[in-house]
């Protein structure tokens, strides 16, 4: 079913803020409803976050799945519901008959997820253990300052980003670094991310195993990612591991 809202549309946004809110926290609230899809990113979710109903969630735990623009409700659910939010597929994007059934096993059963892997060379060796956090650079950026920034101590911080300059990436993994985000970070999980020489520039210096080019972000074939959920990062390999399902 659609949000009530769902086709309306205010100046730059899919509805004003107050009727994309209650769309989303009518669908926390409704115990029929089992899993909250995004229809697709863009821009908004972060004026909402502070009219989101945390408690909903967590009383009643479902799935809640998108990527891009959602990256800011996914970690803040993740973080104040304590419940597992997932970063894949919005309801809108083609999924190939393979992808579609790796997101139906990821959704509906308790096995756990299959890890991502990459060909990619490494950018820091090693491996790093903690809860996955993150999803696309811009905004995770963004939140900085903010009472919903990422909290990244412990934690591997995915990021993934498109369409952007050298320059751009540049600015905003300095702006994360300066912000102290980086500072006990336990590992990197890179996805679809260009300049792959900035990155390394940026983050190769500081020790913490990092890997790149995996299947997540804005590509055809993303895997999900399970924001919340203990991971394991092999920077050498590179590969993500889960040792558990992402639903419960």
């Amino acid at each position: 079913m659609l949000g009530a809202h769902a086709r309306e549309s205010a100046a730059f946004l899919a509805g004003s803020d107050a009727a994309r809110a209650a769309d989303f926290n009518a669908a926390l609230a409704d115990p029929a409803i089992r899993a909250v899809f995004a229809l697709r990113g863009g821009y908004g979710t972060m004026r909402i976050l502070d009219q989101l109903d945390y408690g909903a969630l967590a009383r009643d735990p479902k799935v809640v799945l998108g990527y891009s623009d959602l990256t800011a409700p996914l970690n803040a659910f993740a973080a104040r519901s304590g419940v597992v939010t997932f970063h894949g597929p919005v309801a809108s994007a083609p999924l190939s008959e393979a992808g579609r059934e790796r997101l139906l096993r990821a959704l509906t059963t308790l096995d756990p997820l299959e890890p991502l892997r990459t060909a990619a060379a490494p950018i820091v060796t090693g491996t790093a253990r903690g809860h996955l956090v993150g999803g696309n650079l811009s905004l995770v950026a963004h939140l900085c300052g903010t009472p919903f920034a990422v909290a990244t101590r412990g934690a591997i911080l995915a990021l993934e980003d498109v369409n952007e300059a050298p320059y751009r990436i540049d600015r905003l993994l300095t702006q994360l670094r300066l912000a102290g985000a980086f500072t006990g970070a336990a590992g990197f999980a890179f996805g679809d991310l260009e300049h792959l020489d900035v990155v390394a520039e940026r983050i190769g210096d500081l020790g913490i195993p990092a890997a790149c080019g995996l299947p997540f972000g804005h590509i055809d074939e993303q895997w999900l990612l399970p924001i919340g959920l203990e991971a394991e990062l092999d920077g050498a390999a590179g590969v993500l591991r889960f040792a558990q399902s992402g639903v419960s």
